[in-house]
């Protein structure tokens, strides 16, 4: 007897196929919909576009934006950060020193921005920051590098924004907090603890050795003053110290120094002032000074220059000759600190 075997019906395995394939092209929607959505939330949050500035670009983050109060013009406009901060790195240090000593100013300097912005801004306007110095950073902008550099604009600006790319992003974390950056031009040798100088503790600004810095001609200096001078300085400006030309030499004594060796207290007369004060008084390059009486003459003898610290810039400069990098500078000059991304700072998350 021949066995009956059960046919498929015609048409339904086809229907099978077609089932499959349809899964198939749904599945593939719905995985390009995704990637095209985590696609767009990337581009969003670190977006990059291209700024002209003075025929050059640079790329910047588009998504974080700072207020900046030009001193020169009494203006304020809107920068993107990263734009900013060549204008910052071309002012604060030589474009001659070596790329990773820029990169670390970079660093520093989006840092020193960023903390602004999470404490209130600039002390002095109504921006985020200034242009000046004293209160904020120094700044460049495209027509006054053209004037500096004169010739060798095209060169120097590249190398400021290359520092400012290869950093994008990076500030300084001190248990997950950017830190206050501070920095200086050179530090006669050693750093300064916070506190000497601004009466402010911080962990990360420590002293520290920086014994190889190069790239100024302004790591030693002398200032000389005559008798007359000196005393009428000092008199008109504390009049308890009652200098005399005929008794200077028993009215000046250094009082004490810090472990850096600057000036911490130093007597003059019935005055006793910080290495500070005497500093700005004289106009001297550091705190880190010695005082000779010579004929009719008082001789500042100084090594480094500004306020000692945080980053040195020469020392940054001598580590990078050296063959340190970028890294390795920071992680130096600012003790206990890591190095990550403003994006990971609650407060700044999707935008200034």
């Amino acid at each position: 007897m021949r066995q009956s075997v059960p046919v498929r019906p015609a048409g339904k395995e086809c229907a099978v196929y077609r089932v499959c394939w349809g899964r198939v092209v749904a599945a593939a929607c719905t995985l390009g919909i995704f990637v095209l959505l985590i696609r767009g939330c990337v581009y969003a949050r670190g977006q990059t576009e291209t700024a002209a500035d003075g025929g050059f670009s640079v790329q910047v983050y588009s998504d974080l934006s700072i207020s900046v109060y030009d001193r020169r013009t009494g203006q304020i406009t809107e920068e993107p950060l990263e734009e900013y901060l060549v204008g910052v790195v071309a002012a604060e240090m030589p474009a001659s020193f070596e790329e990773e000593a820029l990169c670390a100013q970079a660093v520093a300097a989006r840092t020193y921005t960023v903390r602004k912005l999470l404490h209130g801004g600039c002390n002095s306007s109504d921006a985020d920051v200034c242009t000046g110095s004293n209160c904020c950073q120094a700044f460049a902008s495209a027509e006054r590098q053209r004037a500096r550099w004169t010739n060798s604009y095209e060169e120097n600006r590249a190398r400021v924004e290359q520092a400012v790319q290869k950093t994008m992003g990076q500030v300084l974390l001190y248990e997950g907090e950017p830190i206050e950056a501070l920095y200086h031009s050179a530090s006669g040798g050693y750093t300064e603890d916070s506190e000497n100088v601004f009466a402010v503790a911080r962990p990360y600004l420590r002293a520290v050795e920086s014994g190889n810095e190069t790239g100024t001609s302004r790591l030693s200096a002398t200032v000389k003053l005559s008798y007359e001078e000196f005393c009428r300085r000092v008199n008109e400006s504390y009049p308890k110290a009652g200098l005399s030309e005929g008794r200077l030499a028993d009215q000046i004594a250094v009082v004490s120094r810090t472990e850096s060796g600057r000036v911490n207290a130093i007597r003059l007369g019935g005055a006793t002032l910080t290495g500070k004060q005497l500093r700005y008084l004289v106009g001297l390059d550091s705190t880190m000074f010695t005082v000779t009486l010579t004929g009719k003459t008082v001789r500042f003898d100084t090594k480094g220059f500004g306020h000692g610290v945080g980053m040195s810039q020469t020392g940054a400069n001598g580590m990078a000759r050296a063959g340190a990098d970028y890294e390795e500078i920071l992680l130096h000059y600012y003790t206990g600190v890591t190095i990550g991304s403003w994006q990971t700072i609650p407060a700044l998350r999707g935008g200034g």
